[in-house]
């Protein structure tokens, strides 16, 4: 096994969206080739309804909800959906050929913590038929050893995989370490691979990040090795290997061609990914855990 070294690191500054969502962005500009196959992790504290009923095509959007979160969200979609995502679930809208949904904090006053992932597909899969995938808190495998509390959300770690399974195959492993704990995890030489830091402080290849900050490894090795030498950490690692499919990105939609994304959005405009009554609109509906 040879140990990744670290290629970059960064802090993603915090963004205010209104008065209800502040949010940490990691995608885009020069480091979207290191991202692939993700296009875009969001780390965010939501606190009031932000975003009506949209759409998305070309693409999934995941929603995993930090088990630590208050609160979970509702959603719902235009397939028929309607459901709560609790604190330490997920939720992937695959979205396809077109589809709409709308997610909002459960209750007023507290904060639904957790990340949006836009995970690509390949050229051949961007118009798949768009459909759900849910994986709720308890069906999350769960493994403590030598001061790891490691959940494996998708993907694979060290023996133990995700029941689910999106188009793109990733790795989403939230982990919590001791202080003076150790993580290793496994990967492919080909594997584009982060570390997203919650709290604490980690060490990586000699290098220590601190809480707010990502690490991007460089695909110099197999083995991921993550220690929290001077206090407990909790981190979030996302990997895959990269789609190097070609991406033409217009809003909510990713395409792999301008022709595409054209078609993407004549549909949307006729009414081809369905209608969406806001939840504001319908008070009394009741949601499934």
């Amino acid at each position: 096994m040879t140990q990744r070294t670290l290629s970059l690191t960064l802090q993603p500054p915090a963004r205010r969206h209104g008065g209800g969502l502040v949010t940490s962005d990691l995608g885009g500009g020069e480091i979207a080739a290191r991202l692939d196959p993700f296009i875009m992790v969001s780390l965010y504290e939501m606190a009031a309804p932000t975003f009506p009923p949209h759409p998305h095509a070309g693409f999934s959007v995941a929603t995993y909800i930090l088990p630590e979160s208050p609160i979970g969200f509702f959603n719902q979609d235009t397939l028929g959906n309607k459901n709560r995502i609790a604190p330490g679930a997920l939720h992937v809208t695959v979205a396809g050929s077109g589809v709409q949904h709308e997610e909002q904090p459960e209750r007023l006053g507290s904060i639904a913590r957790g990340y949006q992932i836009w995970i690509d597909h390949d050229a051949a899969e961007r118009e798949v038929a768009p459909h759900a995938l849910h994986l709720s808190a308890r069906d999350v495998p769960r493994v403590q050893r030598d001061g790891a509390t490691v959940r494996i959300v998708l993907g694979e770690s060290n023996g133990v995989a995700s029941p689910l399974t999106p188009p793109t195959p990733v790795r989403l492993i939230d982990v919590d370490l001791e202080k003076g704990a150790r993580f290793e995890q496994h990967l492919r030489s080909a594997e584009a691979a982060f570390v997203f830091v919650l709290s604490g402080a980690i060490e990586v290849a000699g290098v220590t990040i601190p809480a707010g900050a990502v690490a991007l490894t460089a695909r110099d090795g197999d083995e991921l090795v993550v220690t929290a030498p001077t206090q407990a950490a909790r981190f979030t690692v996302f990997a895959g290997a990269p789609l190097k499919s070609p991406r033409v990105q217009g809003g909510p939609f990713v395409a792999a061609s301008q022709a595409q994304l054209q078609r993407f959005a004549s549909r949307f405009k006729s009414g081809g990914f369905g209608a969406l009554t806001p939840f504001a609109a319908q008070p009394d509906w009741a949601p499934n855990d």
